[in-house]
């Protein structure tokens, strides 16, 4: 949970363990039950919002966060101030560098992240819990004002659950097989630490224009590739897949 000053730390639930699934209901349970960390002491999050006159967690929409739009800085940038952020764990799905580029800011610019599907394949991100009006200013950010390539969508596969506890590593390049058609993660896939969440309930803001950069056939990786690896070594060396051979939405 960030402000415009300082980042506070959350204190994660306990998890019931006879419940192994959350739909939106138990979700928002779990994180009224969550707490945050101040200068002044622990404070319940709904507490926290509602003295700070924020959006409560029932009104909240739950966003995976990809990207730059995981970093407290950039949402700082946006103005977006007091949005929980838990960690999650996604299994067959991993973020990817899209072919597109973004000039503002920097040169050469920023490359976004998309999703995209990989059988096998595990890696952390956060949740973020958005206020619609944070959920708007995140979408217009994407398409830089204008266009509707960046879009709020629902995943119809891949697997996403709360993460608790200790750090996880995604694949290491190494255990990725490709047949030149398909590539698929081959090891043994860690146990899950959390519930797992209904897909239903989650938004992600992917690029739906044409998805994302195709390196030769294979995906460019975020876990594996850099930035700006990826834009000296790689961008616009290859091509674009179609949006429908990335992943599937609802």
């Amino acid at each position: 949970m960030q402000t415009l000053s300082a980042i506070h730390p959350l204190i994660l639930a306990d998890l019931n363990a006879e419940l192994d699934f959350f739909a939106h209901e138990q979700l928002v349970e779990w994180l009224n039950n969550c707490e945050m960390i101040t200068e002044d002491g622990n404070i319940g999050i709904q507490k926290w919002l509602e003295e700070n006159n924020k959006a409560p967690i029932n009104e909240r929409i739950p966003f995976i966060l990809c990207g730059e739009l995981g970093n407290p800085h950039r949402l700082v940038d946006l103005g977006i101030t007091g949005m929980p952020i838990v960690p999650i764990r996604m299994d067959g799905i991993c973020r990817v560098w899209t072919d597109v580029i973004d000039g503002r800011e920097v040169t050469p610019g920023i490359h976004h992240v998309t999703l995209a599907r990989t059988k096998g394949w595990w890696e952390c991100t956060w949740l973020g819990f958005a206020s619609k009006d944070d959920a708007r200013k995140m979408t217009e950010w994407l398409n830089d004002g204008v266009g509707t390539n960046w879009r709020w969508s629902t995943l119809a596969e891949g697997k996403v659950s709360i993460h608790m506890g200790e750090k996880l590593y995604s694949p290491s390049e190494n255990m990725i097989s490709w047949d030149g058609t398909t590539e698929c993660v081959e090891g043994e896939i860690p146990e899950t630490t959390g519930p797992e969440i209904e897909l239903s309930s989650l938004k992600a803001i992917l690029f739906t224009r044409q998805g994302c950069y195709d390196n030769r056939g294979r995906l460019a990786r975020c876990a594996h590739i850099k930035q700006r690896q990826f834009h000296d070594s790689m961008f616009r060396r290859g091509s674009s897949k179609q949006w429908n051979e990335i992943i599937d939405i609802a």
